[in-house]
């Protein structure tokens, strides 16, 4: 489609997609990003000769990521994301299926009087797990057209088929908030909170108790996550797509199909592919050309969308570690989801936080820093340990860290209007190593070289993603995008016209997986669409 433009707004894995098959495709794609480096979220940074993840710490194929390399001719080594799990001393290796058994023993010894309960958890755990694994027994239909190859198609695509439908059934009866379907099994709330309160609040039942499928499918690039981000980035450009880093999209003139910088300069296209923050896409429209009714149309878009909050973000800690990486490899593997107390969060989670919102402006300070203290010391941290995947990642006999803990963005927001967002972050930073070092790495305090600190408002401020969210909308509210598996053709579509949309915003709940699928399918829609004008140009 030589001479058809097409302008990707976000250098993200989702832009970076649908920049690379729309290039492929003929068109002439351009990429505009605002950060000095594509990726988006999903990135590595060196610091004194250690490598950290500063987005996803590993990426689920799902069917997706490796269809999506191979389709692409992208060679990439990845290396399979060895996960544990652990509450105080209980720590499970999920190195095969039988880490659910020994998970939910664990369960049971922990909490001997909820054993009904946890065989309920179990069996959810075994149902979700089976069905989430029909989606990684063969490579997504974007990624690898079934009826290209006739032997494919009736050797291995059609009899999967029926087991989809199933998984897409099973998706539709299973999408309660797992917090509901743990209080009717009947569990104690500390139970509750140890399977729950590393999920964001409202997470739907079969995404919790099929996680445990993620963990034998998660995939660790060699090098670091953000080696996706540049082997995606060069074929991109190899492909012949245009990349505008520290370019940002101020203003969309919608009727003139035009795109302005802050520095004035404008990007003329046929079709523009949004992978950015949704809300910021509505903040940037000029409609002043369009006619009436369209005008409505976007507006009741917009304010759809406006209306809902964005979810969860994160509060992250990088440590540079005198230590071995065999310390670390003595309890966990690389990647290792660990609650320190089996206490639980309970009202510490969702309750107090509200009420800290409704009231921070007549809030003492110490009492906001007391519920942090305890908010920190009771959480669940996600902890990700490079060297045990990739040696060349630290220093020899130097060990990196990366914990994180699940924050409200607008409690972040808050703090900062009282002046605290200093203070929450050395707080937050001393909680979690004070939690790991009188736990799982006794002595670790004493052996830090350096740490570093990232609250939901530095991830907001680099990334332009409303709150620092990590996976886009809230889970406690109804998406304004498709949330279920038949929904995800239909994702990419807007009220506004030449615009489609790809990335974390466009389906719900999302993840790095999503953004390559939607990616995808965005090219393939703007594919089709210019096509088709293209073909009604040449019969005039």
């Amino acid at each position: 489609m030589k001479g058809k433009r097409v302008l990707i707004v976000g250098g993200g894995l989702a832009g970076l997609t649908a920049g690379a098959y729309l290039a492929r495709a003929g068109f002439e794609a351009t990429v505009l990003e605002r950060n000095g480096r594509s990726g988006g979220l999903v990135g590595s940074f060196e610091r004194e000769g250690f490598t950290f993840d500063a987005g996803p710490r590993a990426v689920g194929d799902a069917g997706i990521l490796s269809a999506m390399l191979r389709d692409l001719g992208i060679d990439l080594p990845l290396l399979r994301g060895a996960v544990s799990t652990g509450i105080e001393d209980r720590i499970v290796h999920h190195d095969d299926p039988s880490g659910i058994r020994e998970f939910c023993d664990s369960l049971r010894r922990l909490f001997p009087g909820s054993a009904a309960g946890v065989s309920g958890i179990e069996r959810r755990i075994r149902q979700s797990c089976r069905m989430a694994r029909v989606l990684t027994r063969v490579p997504n239909p974007a990624f690898k057209n079934p009826l290209s190859d006739p032997r494919y198609l009736f050797t291995r695509f059609i009899p999967w088929l029926p087991s989809f439908f199933a998984a897409v059934l099973y998706e539709y009866r299973h999408r309660r908030p797992v917090e509901k379907v743990l209080a009717g099994l009947g569990v104690e709330p500390a139970l509750a909170d140890m399977v729950c309160q590393h999920f964001f609040k409202g997470t739907p039942e079969r995404f919790v108790f099929g996680y445990f499928e993620n963990f034998l499918d998660y995939r660790y690039p060699l090098g670091g996550t953000g080696r996706l981000a540049e082997a995606l980035e060069r074929k991109y450009l190899e492909l012949g797509g245009a990349l505008r880093l520290e370019t940002e999209a101020e203003r969309i003139d919608v009727a003139a199909r035009r795109v302005t910088d802050p520095g004035g300069r404008a990007y003329d296209y046929d079709a523009l592919v949004w992978a950015a923050d949704l809300k910021g896409l509505y903040r940037r429209l000029d409609w002043s050309g369009m006619g009436h009714r369209e005008r409505k149309r976007i507006i009741r878009e917009r304010d759809r969308f406006l209306a809902v909050p964005p979810g969860e973000s994160v509060i992250s800690v990088f440590l540079g570690v005198d230590e071995s990486p065999e310390f670390f490899r003595n309890v966990s593997r690389g990647h290792f989801i660990y609650t320190p107390s089996r206490q639980g969060l309970g009202e510490l989670r969702k309750e107090i936080p509200e009420r800290l919102k409704a009231g921070f402006a007549g809030l003492d300070r110490d009492a906001f820093f007391s519920w942090l203290d305890s908010f920190i010391a009771r959480n669940a941290f996600e902890i990700s340990i490079p060297a045990l995947k990739d040696p060349s990642l630290a220093p020899p006999e130097r060990t990196g860290l990366a914990v994180s803990v699940l924050f409200d963005g607008e409690i972040a927001r808050l703090a900062e209007g009282r002046g605290w967002l200093e203070e929450l972050r050395e707080r937050a930073a001393e909680g979690m190593i004070r939690a790991l070092d009188s736990s799982v790495y006794p002595g670790l305090r004493d052996k830090i070289l350096f740490r570093s600190v990232s609250t939901p408002l530095t991830i907001e401020r680099r990334f332009l993603t409303e709150g620092g969210a990590i996976t886009g909308w809230s889970l406690e509210t109804r998406a304004p995008v498709p949330s279920s598996l038949p929904g995800a053709f239909d994702s990419v579509k807007t009220g506004i016209p030449g615009v489609w949309k790809a990335g974390q915003w466009s389906f719900s709940p999302s993840g790095v997986p999503i953004a390559l699928l939607t990616g995808r399918i965005a090219a393939s829609a703007v594919d089709a669409a210019l096509s088709r004008g293209a073909s009604r140009e040449g019969r005039r």
